[in-house]
Protein backbone atom coordinates (compact mmCIF):
# COMPACT_ATOMS: atom_id res chain seq x y z
CA UNK A 1 0.00 0.00 0.00
CA UNK A 2 2.74 2.29 0.90
CA UNK A 3 4.38 1.61 -2.65
CA UNK A 4 1.21 2.58 -4.32
CA UNK A 5 1.18 5.96 -2.58
CA UNK A 6 5.03 6.51 -3.29
CA UNK A 7 4.01 5.82 -7.17
CA UNK A 8 0.95 8.24 -6.16
CA UNK A 9 3.02 11.25 -5.16
CA UNK A 10 5.92 10.71 -7.38
CA UNK A 11 3.46 10.90 -10.52
CA UNK A 12 2.01 14.37 -9.17
CA UNK A 13 5.70 15.84 -8.86
CA UNK A 14 6.25 14.73 -12.56
CA UNK A 15 2.76 16.21 -13.63
CA UNK A 16 3.97 19.41 -11.53
CA UNK A 17 6.55 19.73 -13.78
CA UNK A 18 4.71 20.95 -16.68
CA UNK A 19 1.48 21.58 -14.90
CA UNK A 20 1.53 24.13 -12.54
CA UNK A 21 -1.13 22.44 -9.91
CA UNK A 22 -1.49 23.93 -6.60
CA UNK A 23 -0.94 22.43 -3.29
CA UNK A 24 -4.85 22.49 -2.84
CA UNK A 25 -5.30 20.37 -6.53
CA UNK A 26 -2.79 17.90 -5.61
CA UNK A 27 -4.35 17.09 -2.25
CA UNK A 28 -7.63 16.71 -4.03
CA UNK A 29 -6.65 13.82 -6.71
CA UNK A 30 -4.34 12.13 -3.24
CA UNK A 31 -7.65 12.17 -2.36
CA UNK A 32 -10.24 11.70 -5.14
CA UNK A 33 -7.98 8.97 -7.17
CA UNK A 34 -11.25 8.03 -9.44
CA UNK A 35 -13.50 10.96 -10.67
CA UNK A 36 -16.95 9.80 -11.59
CA UNK A 37 -18.37 10.98 -14.74
CA UNK A 38 -21.54 10.84 -16.79
CA UNK A 39 -22.54 11.60 -20.30
CA UNK A 40 -24.95 11.32 -23.05
CA UNK A 41 -25.19 7.65 -24.35
CA UNK A 42 -26.13 9.05 -27.69
CA UNK A 43 -24.69 11.38 -29.03
CA UNK A 44 -22.04 10.97 -31.80
CA UNK A 45 -19.35 12.01 -32.58
CA UNK A 46 -19.14 13.36 -29.36
CA UNK A 47 -19.86 10.49 -27.17
CA UNK A 48 -21.57 7.24 -26.88
CA UNK A 49 -22.20 3.42 -26.11
CA UNK A 50 -21.46 1.32 -28.52
CA UNK A 51 -23.04 -2.01 -29.23
CA UNK A 52 -20.51 -3.20 -27.02
CA UNK A 53 -21.56 -1.37 -24.40
CA UNK A 54 -17.71 0.71 -24.54
CA UNK A 55 -17.45 4.12 -24.36
CA UNK A 56 -16.79 5.90 -27.66
CA UNK A 57 -16.45 8.92 -29.38
CA UNK A 58 -14.10 12.82 -29.13
CA UNK A 59 -15.42 12.62 -25.32
CA UNK A 60 -13.64 9.67 -24.79
CA UNK A 61 -10.63 9.96 -26.40
CA UNK A 62 -10.38 13.00 -24.24
CA UNK A 63 -10.46 11.43 -21.35
CA UNK A 64 -7.94 8.51 -22.38
CA UNK A 65 -5.49 11.47 -23.28
CA UNK A 66 -5.95 12.98 -19.75
CA UNK A 67 -5.41 9.74 -18.50
CA UNK A 68 -2.19 8.37 -20.08
CA UNK A 69 -0.83 12.18 -19.14
CA UNK A 70 -2.11 13.21 -15.67
CA UNK A 71 -2.60 10.94 -12.37
CA UNK A 72 -6.86 11.36 -13.10
CA UNK A 73 -8.39 8.32 -13.84
CA UNK A 74 -12.30 8.78 -15.08
CA UNK A 75 -15.35 6.06 -14.28
CA UNK A 76 -17.99 6.03 -17.00
CA UNK A 77 -21.28 5.77 -15.20
CA UNK A 78 -23.64 4.40 -18.35
CA UNK A 79 -27.28 5.90 -18.37
CA UNK A 80 -29.89 4.92 -21.30
CA UNK A 81 -30.82 8.27 -21.97
CA UNK A 82 -29.45 12.19 -22.06
CA UNK A 83 -32.58 12.82 -19.42
CA UNK A 84 -30.80 9.95 -17.00
CA UNK A 85 -27.58 11.74 -17.23
CA UNK A 86 -29.21 14.84 -16.28
CA UNK A 87 -30.47 12.88 -13.53
CA UNK A 88 -27.48 11.38 -12.60
CA UNK A 89 -25.53 14.64 -12.17
CA UNK A 90 -28.81 16.62 -10.36
CA UNK A 91 -28.50 13.62 -7.44
CA UNK A 92 -24.90 14.39 -6.65
CA UNK A 93 -23.80 10.51 -8.30
CA UNK A 94 -21.07 11.57 -10.10
CA UNK A 95 -18.59 14.77 -10.23
CA UNK A 96 -18.67 15.64 -13.43
CA UNK A 97 -20.61 15.31 -16.98
CA UNK A 98 -20.28 16.47 -20.47
CA UNK A 99 -22.07 19.77 -21.30
CA UNK A 100 -22.21 22.65 -23.82
CA UNK A 101 -22.33 26.30 -22.54
CA UNK A 102 -25.14 27.12 -23.31
CA UNK A 103 -26.87 23.70 -21.04
CA UNK A 104 -24.84 24.85 -18.16
CA UNK A 105 -26.08 27.94 -17.97
CA UNK A 106 -29.29 26.35 -16.97
CA UNK A 107 -27.67 24.58 -13.97
CA UNK A 108 -25.46 24.78 -10.61
CA UNK A 109 -22.74 23.33 -12.03
CA UNK A 110 -19.10 24.88 -12.74
CA UNK A 111 -18.28 25.25 -16.29
CA UNK A 112 -14.57 23.93 -17.50
CA UNK A 113 -12.61 25.80 -20.25
CA UNK A 114 -14.03 25.19 -23.39
CA UNK A 115 -12.72 22.33 -25.68
CA UNK A 116 -13.85 22.78 -29.10
CA UNK A 117 -16.05 25.45 -30.23
CA UNK A 118 -18.87 24.11 -32.91
CA UNK A 119 -19.43 25.91 -35.43
CA UNK A 120 -23.09 25.73 -36.66
CA UNK A 121 -23.44 24.83 -40.01
CA UNK A 122 -26.08 25.19 -42.78
CA UNK A 123 -27.20 21.86 -44.86
CA UNK A 124 -28.67 21.93 -48.62
CA UNK A 125 -28.81 19.62 -51.59
CA UNK A 126 -25.73 19.59 -54.14
CA UNK A 127 -27.00 21.87 -56.79
CA UNK A 128 -27.38 24.86 -53.65
CA UNK A 129 -23.61 26.53 -53.87
CA UNK A 130 -21.97 28.90 -51.32
CA UNK A 131 -24.33 29.93 -48.67
CA UNK A 132 -22.75 33.04 -46.64
CA UNK A 133 -25.46 34.16 -44.38
CA UNK A 134 -29.20 32.72 -42.99
CA UNK A 135 -30.48 35.76 -44.57
CA UNK A 136 -29.41 34.65 -48.11
CA UNK A 137 -32.21 31.65 -47.48
CA UNK A 138 -34.26 33.42 -45.50
CA UNK A 139 -37.41 33.08 -47.87
CA UNK A 140 -36.67 29.16 -48.22
CA UNK A 141 -37.80 25.93 -45.82
CA UNK A 142 -34.88 26.01 -43.33
CA UNK A 143 -35.30 23.10 -40.19
CA UNK A 144 -33.67 23.21 -37.37
CA UNK A 145 -33.95 20.57 -34.20
CA UNK A 146 -35.97 21.37 -31.65
CA UNK A 147 -34.17 20.00 -28.83
CA UNK A 148 -30.63 21.55 -29.46
CA UNK A 149 -29.38 23.76 -26.68
CA UNK A 150 -29.11 26.04 -29.13
CA UNK A 151 -32.31 26.49 -30.38
CA UNK A 152 -33.44 29.33 -28.63
CA UNK A 153 -30.42 31.25 -29.29
CA UNK A 154 -30.66 30.83 -33.27
CA UNK A 155 -33.95 31.51 -33.28
CA UNK A 156 -33.71 34.82 -31.18
CA UNK A 157 -30.46 35.83 -33.90
CA UNK A 158 -32.90 35.67 -36.49
CA UNK A 159 -36.27 36.56 -35.49
CA UNK A 160 -37.19 37.49 -39.43
CA UNK A 161 -36.63 33.84 -40.17
CA UNK A 162 -39.74 31.02 -39.68
CA UNK A 163 -37.55 27.49 -38.81
CA UNK A 164 -39.10 24.17 -39.20
CA UNK A 165 -38.83 22.50 -35.87
CA UNK A 166 -37.85 19.00 -36.31
CA UNK A 167 -37.17 16.21 -33.42
CA UNK A 168 -33.36 14.82 -34.24
CA UNK A 169 -30.53 15.45 -36.77
CA UNK A 170 -31.74 12.45 -38.68
CA UNK A 171 -35.33 13.87 -39.33
CA UNK A 172 -33.55 17.09 -40.42
CA UNK A 173 -31.00 15.75 -43.05
CA UNK A 174 -33.90 13.19 -44.21
CA UNK A 175 -36.62 16.26 -44.74
CA UNK A 176 -33.26 17.79 -47.22
CA UNK A 177 -33.07 14.63 -48.73
CA UNK A 178 -36.85 14.33 -49.86
CA UNK A 179 -37.62 18.13 -50.52
CA UNK A 180 -39.83 18.37 -47.94
CA UNK A 181 -37.41 21.18 -46.61
CA UNK A 182 -34.86 23.33 -48.55
CA UNK A 183 -32.30 23.22 -45.48
CA UNK A 184 -31.62 22.18 -42.72
CA UNK A 185 -29.17 23.61 -39.75
CA UNK A 186 -27.16 22.52 -36.93
CA UNK A 187 -23.60 22.38 -35.22
CA UNK A 188 -20.41 21.00 -37.76
CA UNK A 189 -19.14 17.67 -36.10
CA UNK A 190 -22.85 16.07 -35.63
CA UNK A 191 -24.13 16.59 -39.08
CA UNK A 192 -20.83 16.07 -41.20
CA UNK A 193 -20.74 12.70 -39.04
CA UNK A 194 -24.28 11.94 -39.50
CA UNK A 195 -23.98 12.43 -43.43
CA UNK A 196 -20.90 10.45 -43.59
CA UNK A 197 -22.52 7.55 -41.29
CA UNK A 198 -25.91 7.52 -43.65
CA UNK A 199 -24.10 8.47 -46.94
CA UNK A 200 -26.87 11.16 -47.70
CA UNK A 201 -24.12 12.07 -50.90
CA UNK A 202 -27.06 14.09 -52.28
CA UNK A 203 -25.95 16.69 -49.76
CA UNK A 204 -23.50 19.15 -48.67
CA UNK A 205 -22.89 21.68 -45.75
CA UNK A 206 -22.71 24.89 -48.16
CA UNK A 207 -21.70 27.21 -45.71
CA UNK A 208 -21.85 28.21 -41.82
CA UNK A 209 -23.54 30.80 -39.82
CA UNK A 210 -21.74 33.35 -37.12
CA UNK A 211 -22.45 31.15 -33.92
CA UNK A 212 -21.01 28.04 -32.29
CA UNK A 213 -21.70 25.60 -29.23
CA UNK A 214 -18.65 25.60 -27.20
CA UNK A 215 -18.35 22.10 -25.28
CA UNK A 216 -16.59 21.82 -22.34
CA UNK A 217 -17.21 20.07 -19.07
CA UNK A 218 -19.80 20.13 -15.59
CA UNK A 219 -18.60 19.98 -12.33
CA UNK A 220 -20.47 19.02 -9.56
CA UNK A 221 -20.41 22.47 -7.24
CA UNK A 222 -18.90 20.33 -4.49
CA UNK A 223 -15.71 19.42 -6.08
CA UNK A 224 -14.53 23.04 -7.51
CA UNK A 225 -10.34 21.55 -7.45
CA UNK A 226 -11.56 19.40 -10.03
CA UNK A 227 -12.34 22.67 -12.16
CA UNK A 228 -9.51 24.10 -11.90
CA UNK A 229 -7.52 21.06 -12.53
CA UNK A 230 -9.59 20.19 -15.71
CA UNK A 231 -8.81 23.72 -16.78
CA UNK A 232 -5.54 23.60 -16.19
CA UNK A 233 -5.24 19.93 -17.92
CA UNK A 234 -7.05 21.48 -20.86
CA UNK A 235 -5.21 24.39 -21.61
CA UNK A 236 -2.26 22.18 -21.88
CA UNK A 237 -3.48 19.91 -24.25
CA UNK A 238 -0.88 19.78 -27.37
CA UNK A 239 -3.51 21.28 -30.33
CA UNK A 240 -2.17 19.05 -32.43
CA UNK A 241 -2.89 15.81 -29.73
CA UNK A 242 -6.90 17.82 -29.63
CA UNK A 243 -7.02 18.31 -33.61
CA UNK A 244 -5.77 14.34 -34.54
CA UNK A 245 -8.49 13.47 -31.68
CA UNK A 246 -11.62 15.68 -33.71
CA UNK A 247 -10.14 14.73 -36.64
CA UNK A 248 -10.87 11.39 -36.30
CA UNK A 249 -14.49 11.66 -35.80
CA UNK A 250 -15.87 14.65 -37.48
CA UNK A 251 -13.93 14.10 -40.43
CA UNK A 252 -16.40 11.64 -43.24
CA UNK A 253 -14.57 8.46 -43.89
CA UNK A 254 -15.55 5.29 -46.11
CA UNK A 255 -14.58 2.05 -47.11
CA UNK A 256 -14.25 2.59 -50.85
CA UNK A 257 -13.16 0.17 -53.66
CA UNK A 258 -10.95 1.46 -55.99
CA UNK A 259 -12.12 3.84 -58.57
CA UNK A 260 -10.31 3.72 -61.79
CA UNK A 261 -12.60 6.37 -63.27
CA UNK A 262 -11.04 9.18 -60.54
CA UNK A 263 -7.63 7.46 -61.35
CA UNK A 264 -7.87 8.04 -65.36
CA UNK A 265 -9.20 11.63 -64.67
CA UNK A 266 -6.41 12.56 -62.30
CA UNK A 267 -3.82 10.85 -64.74
CA UNK A 268 -6.07 13.12 -67.50
CA UNK A 269 -5.44 16.42 -66.10
CA UNK A 270 -1.66 15.78 -65.02
CA UNK A 271 -0.76 15.16 -68.73
CA UNK A 272 -2.46 18.34 -69.82
CA UNK A 273 -0.13 20.35 -66.84
CA UNK A 274 2.41 18.46 -68.42
CA UNK A 275 1.75 19.60 -72.23
CA UNK A 276 1.24 23.46 -71.20
CA UNK A 277 4.29 23.27 -68.79
CA UNK A 278 6.05 21.75 -72.25
CA UNK A 279 4.60 24.33 -74.32
CA UNK A 280 5.31 27.49 -71.83
CA UNK A 281 8.87 26.09 -71.78
CA UNK A 282 9.48 26.04 -75.51
CA UNK A 283 7.19 29.42 -76.00
CA UNK A 284 9.57 31.50 -73.00
CA UNK A 285 12.85 30.01 -75.04
CA UNK A 286 11.92 31.45 -78.36
CA UNK A 287 11.24 34.93 -77.03
CA UNK A 288 13.67 37.91 -77.55
CA UNK A 289 11.46 40.53 -75.58
CA UNK A 290 13.37 42.89 -73.58
CA UNK A 291 14.52 41.54 -69.98
CA UNK A 292 12.00 43.36 -67.77
CA UNK A 293 9.09 42.22 -70.26
CA UNK A 294 10.55 38.63 -70.22
CA UNK A 295 11.01 38.76 -66.38
CA UNK A 296 7.38 40.25 -65.81
CA UNK A 297 6.09 37.16 -68.42
CA UNK A 298 7.66 34.75 -65.96
CA UNK A 299 6.17 35.27 -63.08
CA UNK A 300 3.15 35.98 -64.02
CA UNK A 301 3.10 32.12 -65.70
CA UNK A 302 4.76 31.08 -62.26
CA UNK A 303 2.08 32.43 -59.86
CA UNK A 304 -0.37 30.89 -62.46
CA UNK A 305 1.27 27.74 -62.17
CA UNK A 306 1.55 27.91 -57.91
CA UNK A 307 -2.28 28.77 -58.62
CA UNK A 308 -3.13 26.04 -60.57
CA UNK A 309 -1.26 23.95 -58.20
CA UNK A 310 -3.80 24.92 -55.26
CA UNK A 311 -6.71 24.82 -57.85
CA UNK A 312 -6.34 21.06 -58.90
CA UNK A 313 -6.45 19.89 -54.95
CA UNK A 314 -9.81 21.59 -54.46
CA UNK A 315 -11.26 20.19 -57.78
CA UNK A 316 -10.27 16.98 -57.15
CA UNK A 317 -11.65 16.96 -53.43
CA UNK A 318 -15.06 18.34 -55.07
CA UNK A 319 -14.86 15.73 -57.57
CA UNK A 320 -14.08 13.09 -55.03
CA UNK A 321 -17.98 12.70 -53.56
CA UNK A 322 -19.80 12.92 -56.70
CA UNK A 323 -17.82 10.07 -58.20
CA UNK A 324 -18.30 8.30 -54.95
CA UNK A 325 -21.89 8.87 -55.11
CA UNK A 326 -22.15 7.34 -59.30
CA UNK A 327 -20.51 4.35 -57.89
CA UNK A 328 -22.71 3.91 -55.43
CA UNK A 329 -25.48 3.98 -57.49
CA UNK A 330 -24.15 1.91 -60.13
CA UNK A 331 -24.05 -1.06 -57.50
CA UNK A 332 -26.88 -0.15 -56.34
CA UNK A 333 -28.90 -0.60 -59.58
CA UNK A 334 -26.55 -4.02 -60.24
CA UNK A 335 -27.73 -4.90 -56.86
CA UNK A 336 -31.41 -4.43 -57.89
CA UNK A 337 -31.48 -5.33 -61.04
CA UNK A 338 -30.03 -8.90 -59.99
CA UNK A 339 -32.88 -8.86 -57.08
CA UNK A 340 -35.28 -7.97 -60.38
CA UNK A 341 -36.86 -5.03 -58.91
CA UNK A 342 -35.63 -2.40 -61.75
CA UNK A 343 -38.49 -1.08 -63.45
CA UNK A 344 -38.73 2.32 -65.79
CA UNK A 345 -39.39 4.63 -62.56
CA UNK A 346 -36.51 3.07 -61.40
CA UNK A 347 -34.03 4.26 -64.15
CA UNK A 348 -35.38 7.26 -64.06
CA UNK A 349 -35.02 8.07 -60.52
CA UNK A 350 -31.23 6.56 -61.28
CA UNK A 351 -30.72 8.33 -64.10
CA UNK A 352 -31.57 11.65 -62.42
CA UNK A 353 -29.69 11.67 -59.41
CA UNK A 354 -26.20 10.33 -61.17
CA UNK A 355 -27.44 13.38 -63.86
CA UNK A 356 -27.25 16.09 -60.82
CA UNK A 357 -24.00 14.41 -59.48
CA UNK A 358 -22.35 15.01 -63.49
CA UNK A 359 -24.00 18.47 -63.80
CA UNK A 360 -21.63 19.70 -60.00
CA UNK A 361 -18.57 18.18 -62.07
CA UNK A 362 -18.98 19.83 -65.23
CA UNK A 363 -19.65 23.11 -63.29
CA UNK A 364 -16.79 22.86 -61.44
CA UNK A 365 -14.72 21.80 -64.44
CA UNK A 366 -15.83 24.47 -66.94
CA UNK A 367 -15.17 27.42 -63.73
CA UNK A 368 -11.62 25.75 -63.74
CA UNK A 369 -11.25 25.92 -67.02
CA UNK A 370 -12.47 29.30 -67.53
CA UNK A 371 -9.88 30.18 -64.50
CA UNK A 372 -6.91 29.19 -66.55
CA UNK A 373 -8.13 30.19 -69.91
CA UNK A 374 -5.81 32.75 -71.66
CA UNK A 375 -7.04 36.07 -72.14
CA UNK A 376 -5.99 39.59 -72.51
CA UNK A 377 -9.12 40.96 -73.50
CA UNK A 378 -10.24 44.33 -70.95
CA UNK A 379 -13.76 43.68 -69.83
CA UNK A 380 -16.52 45.36 -67.97
CA UNK A 381 -17.48 42.50 -65.06
CA UNK A 382 -19.55 42.11 -62.15
CA UNK A 383 -17.43 42.57 -59.02
CA UNK A 384 -19.52 39.89 -56.95
CA UNK A 385 -19.97 37.76 -59.90
CA UNK A 386 -15.79 37.15 -59.98
CA UNK A 387 -15.68 36.36 -56.65
CA UNK A 388 -18.12 34.04 -55.98
CA UNK A 389 -16.45 32.33 -58.99
CA UNK A 390 -12.93 32.18 -56.94
CA UNK A 391 -15.14 30.98 -53.74
CA UNK A 392 -16.68 28.24 -55.91
CA UNK A 393 -13.31 26.40 -56.80
CA UNK A 394 -11.49 27.02 -53.47
CA UNK A 395 -15.21 26.57 -51.20
CA UNK A 396 -14.60 22.85 -50.03
CA UNK A 397 -10.60 23.34 -49.11
CA UNK A 398 -11.72 26.82 -47.34
CA UNK A 399 -13.88 24.39 -45.41
CA UNK A 400 -11.39 21.48 -45.23
CA UNK A 401 -9.35 24.21 -42.88
CA UNK A 402 -11.69 25.53 -41.29
CA UNK A 403 -11.84 29.28 -42.36
CA UNK A 404 -15.02 31.13 -42.98
CA UNK A 405 -15.35 33.96 -45.97
CA UNK A 406 -18.02 36.33 -45.24
CA UNK A 407 -19.12 38.73 -48.20
CA UNK A 408 -20.01 42.32 -48.18
CA UNK A 409 -20.10 43.38 -51.57
CA UNK A 410 -22.51 45.32 -53.72
CA UNK A 411 -23.99 43.13 -56.52
CA UNK A 412 -24.30 46.34 -58.48
CA UNK A 413 -20.29 47.06 -58.38
CA UNK A 414 -18.66 46.48 -62.09
CA UNK A 415 -15.29 47.25 -62.80
CA UNK A 416 -12.81 47.60 -65.75
CA UNK A 417 -9.89 45.43 -66.55
CA UNK A 418 -8.51 41.84 -67.33
CA UNK A 419 -11.44 39.38 -65.32
CA UNK A 420 -8.78 36.11 -65.27
CA UNK A 421 -5.88 38.24 -63.78
CA UNK A 422 -8.60 40.00 -61.18
CA UNK A 423 -9.37 36.14 -60.05
CA UNK A 424 -5.77 35.44 -59.60
CA UNK A 425 -5.41 38.92 -58.06
CA UNK A 426 -8.24 37.97 -55.15
CA UNK A 427 -6.97 34.25 -55.05
CA UNK A 428 -3.61 35.04 -54.27
CA UNK A 429 -4.58 37.11 -51.43
CA UNK A 430 -7.03 34.86 -49.38
CA UNK A 431 -4.18 31.93 -50.16
CA UNK A 432 -1.72 34.03 -48.28
CA UNK A 433 -4.73 33.93 -45.77
CA UNK A 434 -5.11 30.68 -45.11
CA UNK A 435 -1.26 29.73 -45.33
CA UNK A 436 -0.95 31.93 -42.46
CA UNK A 437 -4.28 30.25 -40.64
CA UNK A 438 -2.47 27.25 -40.76
CA UNK A 439 1.02 28.58 -39.79
CA UNK A 440 0.51 29.76 -36.85
CA UNK A 441 -2.15 26.71 -36.08
CA UNK A 442 -5.13 30.01 -35.50
CA UNK A 443 -8.25 28.75 -34.29
CA UNK A 444 -11.19 31.08 -34.95
CA UNK A 445 -10.33 31.52 -38.86
CA UNK A 446 -12.22 34.36 -40.50
CA UNK A 447 -12.08 36.35 -44.14
CA UNK A 448 -13.84 39.17 -44.70
CA UNK A 449 -14.75 40.37 -48.51
CA UNK A 450 -16.06 44.11 -48.47
CA UNK A 451 -16.33 46.17 -50.98
CA UNK A 452 -18.50 49.65 -51.96
CA UNK A 453 -18.48 51.85 -54.53
CA UNK A 454 -18.42 56.10 -53.93
CA UNK A 455 -18.36 58.82 -57.06
CA UNK A 456 -14.86 58.80 -58.04
CA UNK A 457 -13.68 55.39 -56.91
CA UNK A 458 -14.66 51.13 -55.92
CA UNK A 459 -13.19 50.56 -52.61
CA UNK A 460 -12.55 47.08 -51.40
CA UNK A 461 -11.24 45.58 -48.19
CA UNK A 462 -9.65 41.47 -47.84
CA UNK A 463 -9.27 41.50 -43.83
CA UNK A 464 -8.18 38.11 -42.21
CA UNK A 465 -8.06 37.39 -38.33
CA UNK A 466 -4.74 35.52 -39.26
CA UNK A 467 -2.49 37.58 -36.39
CA UNK A 468 -0.89 39.78 -38.84
CA UNK A 469 2.40 40.72 -40.86
CA UNK A 470 5.35 41.43 -38.93
CA UNK A 471 6.02 44.87 -38.88
CA UNK A 472 9.77 44.51 -39.84
CA UNK A 473 8.66 42.80 -43.03
CA UNK A 474 5.15 44.27 -43.87
CA UNK A 475 6.78 47.47 -46.53
CA UNK A 476 8.06 44.24 -48.39
CA UNK A 477 5.50 42.28 -48.80
CA UNK A 478 5.10 43.56 -52.69
CA UNK A 479 8.98 43.27 -53.45
CA UNK A 480 9.25 40.71 -56.25
CA UNK A 481 10.68 36.79 -54.38
CA UNK A 482 10.39 38.08 -51.23
CA UNK A 483 8.44 35.93 -49.07
CA UNK A 484 7.83 35.25 -44.79
CA UNK A 485 7.33 31.23 -45.41
CA UNK A 486 9.07 28.82 -45.21
CA UNK A 487 11.55 26.84 -47.64
CA UNK A 488 9.60 25.42 -49.82
CA UNK A 489 6.38 26.83 -49.37
CA UNK A 490 6.36 30.57 -50.98
CA UNK A 491 7.41 31.72 -53.62
CA UNK A 492 7.94 35.02 -53.21
CA UNK A 493 5.47 35.91 -56.65
CA UNK A 494 2.22 35.88 -55.46
CA UNK A 495 1.43 39.94 -53.82
CA UNK A 496 3.89 40.61 -56.06
CA UNK A 497 2.05 39.57 -59.24
CA UNK A 498 -0.92 41.13 -57.51
CA UNK A 499 0.45 44.40 -57.09
CA UNK A 500 1.29 44.58 -60.66
CA UNK A 501 -2.14 43.39 -61.82
CA UNK A 502 -4.19 46.10 -59.62
CA UNK A 503 -1.69 49.05 -61.19
CA UNK A 504 -2.06 47.35 -64.67
CA UNK A 505 -6.26 48.37 -63.56
CA UNK A 506 -5.47 51.87 -62.57
CA UNK A 507 -5.35 51.13 -58.62
CA UNK A 508 -3.71 51.20 -55.65
CA UNK A 509 -3.01 48.30 -53.48
CA UNK A 510 -1.84 48.29 -49.71
CA UNK A 511 -1.89 46.90 -46.68
CA UNK A 512 -1.83 47.21 -42.95
CA UNK A 513 -2.38 45.36 -39.63
CA UNK A 514 -5.70 46.12 -38.06
CA UNK A 515 -7.63 44.12 -35.45
CA UNK A 516 -6.20 40.74 -35.25
CA UNK A 517 -4.72 40.43 -38.82
CA UNK A 518 -4.14 41.83 -41.98
CA UNK A 519 -6.36 43.85 -44.46
CA UNK A 520 -5.66 44.66 -48.14
CA UNK A 521 -7.34 47.63 -49.80
CA UNK A 522 -7.49 47.82 -53.29
CA UNK A 523 -8.90 51.14 -54.71
CA UNK A 524 -9.72 51.49 -58.48
CA UNK A 525 -10.66 55.61 -59.58
CA UNK A 526 -14.12 55.50 -61.49
CA UNK A 527 -12.98 57.55 -64.76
Amino acid sequence: MRILWLVLLISLELLSATIDFSEEEKLWMKQNRVVTYVGDPNWLPFEAFDDKGNYVGIVSDLLKYIEKTTPLKFKIIKTTSWQGSIETMESKQVMMMSQSKDYNAQTTELLSEIYYKNPIVIVMNQKQRYVSSLYDIGNKKIAISSTEAFFQKIQEKYPAIKFVEVKSIKEGLQSVVFGKNDAFVNTLAQTSYAIAKRQLNDLRIVGRTDMYTELGFGISSEHPPLRSIMNKVLNNIDPNIQNDILSKWIQQKYVEKLDYTALFVALGIFFVIAVIVFMFYVRVKKEVEAKLHAQYKMLEQQSKMASMGEMLDAVAHQWKQPLNAISMHLDLMKEDFDEGIVDRAYIDEMQKATHSQITHMTTTLSEFRNFFRPNRDIVEFNLLTVINSVLLLTKDEFLRNNINIELDVDAKISIKGNENEFKHLILNIINNSKDAFNEREVKNRSIFIRATQSKNAVNMEIEDSAGGIPKNVIERVFESNFTTKSVGKGTGIGLYMSSQIVEKMGGRLSVRNINDGACFYISFSIS
